[in-house]
C-alpha cells in the first residue's frame, strides 16, 4: 500500500474533489484517479462512489478515511524527526534559476517550502554567468542553469531538468497555422528573443545548428511576463517552453524543426563544498515530484 495512494484518497475524501486533490498532491486529476483505483484495487472494495454532480464516500471508504490519515500523519512524523536529525529544518537554501526552467523551480520550492517551512528559499534569477559568479563566491547553494559550467570553474553540473523549447506566436499569427515551423520561417518574421545570456544564447544556437545572429531581432526581454505580453500586443514570435503560456489563452507554441528531442538544463553546486542536506532535497523533489507533474501538466495544454 503506498502513501500517494493513500495520500490522495484522503484528499479526495476530505475535500470531495479530484480537482482541490490533484492541486494538493501536485498531480493531475488522473493521477488521483489512478491512485485511488490501485488502492480500490487492492483492498478489494470500492472506497468512492462518483458521478456527473457528486462525490460519496462508500462504507469502506468512510472505514478506511481516519486509518489513513493516521498513517499519513505518522508517516509525515517520521520524516520530520529525520529530517531534524538531518539538520535540514532550519536554516537557509539559496537557488539561482536561469532562463527557461523558472516554473519547474516553483514548482519545486512551492512543495519544499511546505514540507520544510523553518527553511528559508532565497532565489536569484539571472543569467548563467552571473549565477555561476555567484556560485563561486559561495552565495549560492545550488543553481540551476541551462548551459555546462566551464570545466575551470571548479563547477560540479549534473543533468536536471528536460524542457522543450517553442516558438510562442499569437493564434492569428501566419506561423500558428503550421504544425512545426523551420529556421528559414523564423528568418521571415519579427522576433523577440528573450534575455539569457551568452552561454545559453550558445547552447540554443548550437542545438538549432543555424545562426541565430541571422534572425530579424527587434527587441531583446529579460522578464518572460513581458515578453509574453508584448507578443500578444503584435504579430512578433519568440522563443520559450510552451509551459509559460499557462495563463495566455490568445498564444500559441509551435515546435522548431530540428529541436526534436528535449534540451537538458544542469544543476550545479561547488566541488569544495559539502552539499547541504535541503539542497539535496531540493533536487529530490525536483526530479520526483516536480518534473512529472509538469510533464502532466504540459500534455493537457
Amino acid at each position: 500500500m503506498e502513501l500517494r495512494h493513500l495520500r490522495s484518497f484522503a484528499y479526495v475524501a476530505e475535500t470531495l474533489s479530484f480537482s482541490i486533490a490533484a492541486t494538493r498532491c501536485f498531480v493531475t486529476q488522473s493521477a488521483i484517479s489512478l491512485h485511488i483505483k490501485a488502492l480500490e484495487d487492492e483492498l478489494g472494495c470500492k472506497l468512492l462512489i462518483r458521478t456527473s454532480h457528486s462525490i460519496m464516500l462508500t462504507e469502506n471508504g468512510e472505514a478506511l478515511l481516519p486509518r489513513a490519515k493516521e498513517i499519513l500523519k505518522l508517516a509525515e512524523d517520521c520524516k520530520e524527526h529525520i529530517n531534524a536529525l538531518n539538520n535540514c529544518m532550519t536554516g537557509e537554501l539559496r537557488i539561482g534559476v536561469g532562463s527557461f526552467i523558472a516554473p519547474y523551480i516553483r514548482v519545486a520550492a512551492l512543495i519544499f517550502m511546505e514540507r520544510y517551512p523553518n527553511v528559508r528559499v532565497n532565489a536569484e534569477f539571472s543569467k548563467a554567468t552571473s549565477l555561476n559568479r555567484l556560485l563561486r563566491d559561495h552565495m549560492l547553494d545550488l543553481a540551476f542553469t541551462m548551459n555546462e559550467a566551464y570545466t575551470n570553474e571548479g563547477i560540479d553540473s549534473q543533468p536536471c531538468i528536460p524542457f522543450s523549447l517553442c516558438a510562442i506566436m499569437r493564434n492569428t499569427h501566419p506561423l500558428a497555422r503550421k504544425d512545426k515551423v523551420t529556421y528559414y520561417d523564423l528568418l521571415k518574421h519579427g522576433i523577440i528573443m528573450p534575455d539569457v545570456g551568452e552561454r545559453v544564447f550558445n547552447t540554443f544556437q548550437q542545438y538549432l545548428q543555424n545562426d541565430l545572429t541571422k534572425l530579424s531581432v527587434k527587441c531583446i526581454v529579460s522578464d518572460p511576463d513581458e515578453d509574453l505580453a508584448i507578443i500578444e500586443d503584435t504579430h512578433l514570435v519568440t522563443f520559450m517552453p510552451k509551459l509559460y503560456l499557462k495563463n495566455h489563452p490568445t498564444l500559441i507554441a509551435r515546435p522548431i524543426h530540428g529541436i526534436g528531442e528535449e534540451l537538458m538544463s544542469n544543476a550545479h553546486c561547488m566541488k569544495d563544498v559539502p552539499m547541504k542536506r535541503s539542497a539535496q532535497l531540493f533536487l529530490d523533489i525536483i526530479r520526483d515530484e516536480a518534473i512529472p507533474y509538469i510533464k502532466a501538466l504540459e500534455e493537457t495544454m
